[in-house]
């Protein structure tokens, strides 16, 4: 049986500057007889549902090798969210920002490391995270991060660049009011504050920032990182800790392992998903074990 891909493009994340890649890589499927079966998303939602139905076909999922998500953090979130469950493997062809699930695991946009993964990949199972009832595979965030991804939603045009981010940014940085929250492991109050609140299920963020440090993806819990912060100040220490990587050691910090949390607020405070914007709190979080099948290239071995 001929092994077949589903390339789900988001034409808007960057696929534009890739197209030379791309074409080579389709070049080189057909020499090793694997068939590229190429489709574009047309508005938000549309990756998730291509994926889900997709995963619901049980004669295409039984000779799909793996939905390969072409674009950036937001369109491998929305296909994973489909194929979750389900007996498809996620695989990514990174054209975004920040690309942070690829990196995570060393995807890259070279159609020979494609074709590699391809033909000699394994299938790995991780977890997703839930919140609210969409999923997400790195980190939910609530307050200054998810303000300045609020704020860019209302400025995209096109294709986001780290410059994109500067203006959003810097009216967050002297806007922002630092509301408080109120943190819960089920029933019981975790934290009664301002702060930075995440929710990670791996550790790499914008930037090169590793908040949720110690997060691995596949040990059936989510980790929760809360920064006490009240001022600019205060937000830039913890800037400059956590990129030293030293931020969950400093006194203050709750940095906890868990399987359910919810997070409250009196002050309308916004949501992001894996740099998407996602609504505001209050936000139901938790953890769907082994969810998503992922195609990894091959040599990673530690998740």
């Amino acid at each position: 049986m001929q092994m077949t891909v589903v390339a789900i493009v988001n034409p808007i994340a960057g696929a534009g500057t890739n197209r030379q890649l791309l074409n080579r890589m389709l070049q080189l499927a057909r020499l090793a007889g694997i068939e590229i079966d190429y489709r574009v998303t047309r508005r938000p939602g549309s990756a998730r549902r291509m994926a889900a139905e997709l995963s619901a076909g049980p004669k295409e999922a039984g000779s799909v090798r793996a939905v390969m998500a072409v674009g950036g953090d937001g369109t491998v979130r929305e296909v994973a969210d489909g194929l979750a469950g389900g007996p498809l493997s996620l695989m990514v062809w990174p054209t975004g920002t920040e690309n942070l699930f690829a990196k995570s695991f060393r995807f890259q946009a070279r159609p020979e490391s494609a074709i590699d993964c391809l033909l000699r990949g394994q299938t790995r199972l991780i977890d997703l995270g839930q919140a609210n009832g969409r999923s997400f595979l790195i980190v939910a965030g609530t307050g200054f991060d998810a303000e300045v991804v609020h704020r860019l939603v209302g400025m995209r045009t096109g294709h986001i660049t780290h410059l994109t981010y500067s203006a959003p940014l810097w009216r967050t940085f002297w806007e922002h009011r630092f509301p408080r929250f109120r943190v819960y492991d089920q029933q019981t109050l975790l934290w009664n504050g301002q702060g930075l609140v995440f929710v990670g299920n791996l550790p790499r963020y914008s930037l090169g920032l590793r908040v949720i440090r110690d997060a691995i993806c596949d040990d059936g819990l989510l980790d929760l990182c809360i920064l006490p912060c009240r001022g600019r100040l205060r937000l830039i220490q913890h800037c400059v800790r956590t990129l030293l990587r030293t931020h969950v050691e400093h006194g203050g910090v709750l940095y906890r392992r868990l399987r359910s949390i919810r997070i409250e607020s009196d002050d309308s405070v916004p949501v992001e998903l894996d740099g998407e914007a996602a609504g505001r709190l209050p936000l139901e979080v938790s953890v769907r074990p082994g969810a998503l099948r992922v195609l990894v290239p091959p040599g990673v071995t530690k998740l």
